[in-house]
């Protein structure tokens, strides 16, 4: 843990935060004008946190009174929820940490995981490498083919992936420079301009916008000895992109809320996790379920639980 404090120090999060904070969100928020209606902030209508809030609303009845709040990610889904704009919110349990760790934030500490979740991979895109030979015969690669190539290079990222980049690079020793861009189409269109190097996303595994690429490489991600303290090895599965796995790490994602007291909406939240603990097997067994629920167990909670 002291190498994950020593890393994490070396990164300009608040630059990020504050140029994340004025991203649009994708839906608009639903007022809370009772005990019983509280906003959740997810994330892309089409990526892995809408998908499975969505799915529990179809096994829990409790969360009838839950209204979900796009975002643009978990970098913007802890401010929403710090500045009491939302009861809950999807973040990466790395961003939490980077919250706490870099920028000193004593509202972190109040902040309470209602549920721990899946593995979120992280995804590194490329344009093709391009190999070429000079006069005596000598080959030069330009582009990014390996992980190794980013020293030096510019990489687009949003919302929570801006520091899980700075992390991850500040860990690995690379120091690639990390570029904050508004969204996915933001970065892509950056990357296909060659105004960046490579995209760096951090998505549970299948994304659908991922599944709709072509012209880009999946780049493996190693896992150092370093990172090991808050990331675990995984493998990417993309047939669009690559006929084979593709190695990468990933990280944890939590439901988190603030450490509620009142009554009313701590027994709100409480029957919200026992419901959906205890239909866990409705949740990774009936069809049309996100398959990122055969990755949760409900056992492994990288933050203080909300009891």
């Amino acid at each position: 843990m002291r190498s994950l404090i020593l890393a994490l120090t070396l990164l300009p999060l608040g630059a990020a935060q504050a140029q994340t904070s004025t991203a649009q969100t994708s839906a608009t928020p639903t007022p809370a004008t009772t005990t019983g209606t509280l906003n959740v902030a997810t994330g892309s209508p089409t990526g892995t946190y809408s998908a499975m809030f969505k799915n529990i609303g179809r096994v829990c009845t409790q969360s009838a009174y839950l209204r979900e709040r796009g975002s643009s990610g978990s970098l913007e889904n802890i401010d929403l929820l710090l500045n009491n704009e939302v009861s809950l919110a999807f973040v990466q349990s790395d961003v939490l940490k980077a919250r706490q760790q870099i920028d000193k934030d004593p509202r972190v500490d109040g902040i309470k995981a209602l549920l721990p979740l899946h593995r979120e991979e992280l995804h590194l895109f490329a344009l093709p490498s391009v190999v070429s030979r000079n006069i005596l015969g000598q080959t030069k690669t330009q582009g990014v083919a390996k992980f190794e190539d980013l020293k030096g290079k510019k990489v687009a990222a949003w919302g929570g992936s801006l520091i899980t980049a700075r992390v991850v690079g500040a860990m690995t020793g690379l120091n690639f420079e990390v570029v904050s861009v508004k969204d996915q189409e933001s970065a892509f269109a950056a990357l296909r301009s060659r105004q960046v190097d490579a995209v760096l996303a951090v998505v549970g595994q299948p994304a659908t916008w991922v599944k709709t690429l072509s012209g880009v490489n999946l780049v493996a991600v190693p896992l150092s000895d370093r990172m090991k303290s808050i990331y675990s090895p995984a493998k990417l599965f993309y047939p669009n992109i690559s006929a084979a796995s593709v190695p990468t790490v990933a990280v944890q994602s939590v439901l988190a809320t603030r450490d509620f007291k009142t009554p009313e909406r701590k027994k709100l939240l409480l029957a919200y996790q026992k419901c959906a603990v205890s239909k866990l097997v409705n949740l990774q067994e009936d069809e049309g379920m996100h398959p990122k629920w055969q990755d949760v167990d409900f056992k492994t909670w990288p933050w203080p639980q909300y009891k």
